[in-house]
């Protein structure tokens, strides 16, 4: 069984990866358990532990490293991650970041690094990119033909008192996986258009393929994509939140079990590459902004 030592008891994330392993009638349990939390507020870790039958409550994320198998960084802010991710990875351990990777590409780029260097293994994903409606519009597009387009929709910012909340990464993240997950990779560019109810931002592929990114600001929740192909077309309607939970965390403790990603850290940098495109497109008045700006 997998021992996971979890840094971050701040984000609702917490309990959602938690619930999946700890408890009895969880459904992977037998699998892993969370048997270390550490949270800045120890008053919340220790609740939460209390609630989630997690055995031990740490003075120190170092603390939550040892004598485990897995580090899961799940602190909500972007912004606390790298230091955290960077002692999982120093510890040798098996690691997976939260969305987002980061708050900078510098950031994204010296913990890739730090990986390869150690030879860890490192996962960072929106948890959408392995929701049960995109996998099954997956297993469809395999009659679509060749791919032109994906269009895909989500919250532009988290509905939060912090601050932080507003960060483009925070919540952009999503729907920027979702259109990684469907066209695969090559982005190039990023050309946006901002507006006071939404972000839009085209993404240029070197192969022709054209992505568009709807950041909603005046919306509910919601997470859609559909794509195109020169034979069919398919969408997919996110709303089965357990899923994705269960699917990523599946993949995760594989990752701690066989040593491998389920998926070139590439994947992760390109994800935030766009993400941080997009953004300065939109800063710069829907200039075109080049991926390979931020090391991509």
């Amino acid at each position: 069984m997998i021992r996971i030592g979890m840094i971050g008891a701040d984000s609702t994330h917490t309990e959602a990866w938690t619930q999946l392993v700890n408890p009895a009638d969880s459904p992977l349990h037998g699998r892993a358990q969370v048997v270390k939390l550490w949270g800045e507020d120890a008053d919340q870790a220790r609740e939460k532990a209390q609630t989630w039958q997690i055995p031990e409550v740490v003075g120190t994320p170092a603390e939550a490293l040892t004598d485990v198998d897995l580090a899961m960084v799940v602190n909500r802010y972007g912004d606390d991650h790298p230091p955290h991710a960077r002692l999982a990875i120093e510890a040798g351990l098996p690691t997976f970041v939260d969305k987002p990777f980061a708050n900078e590409m510098d950031d994204v780029h010296r913990l890739v690094s730090l990986a390869a260097k150690r030879d860890v293994p490192l996962m960072s994903c929106s948890a959408l990119r392995y929701a049960g409606e995109v996998m099954e519009l997956q297993e469809r597009m395999t009659a679509f033909g060749a791919l032109n387009c994906a269009v895909v929709s989500g919250a532009a910012a988290g509905d939060f008192p912090d601050p932080r909340a507003l960060h483009p990464f925070f919540y952009g993240v999503h729907a920027v996986e979702l259109l990684h997950t469907l066209l695969g990779s090559g982005a190039e560019a990023v050309t946006t258009r901002r507006t006071d109810r939404c972000d839009i931002g085209l993404v240029h592929y070197a192969d022709g393929r054209q992505g568009v990114v709807n950041l909603l600001h005046e919306t509910p929740g919601l997470y859609h994509g559909a794509v195109f192909g020169a034979e069919g077309w398919g969408e997919a309607d996110i709303v089965a939140g357990s899923r994705f939970y269960t699917e990523t965390l599946t993949r995760v403790i594989q990752m701690a079990e066989s040593g491998e990603p389920p998926f070139p850290i590439a994947w992760s940098v390109e994800v935030m590459a766009v993400m941080a495109a997009l953004v300065r497109s939109a800063e710069e008045g829907g200039r075109t902004v080049q991926i390979s700006k931020f090391g991509q």
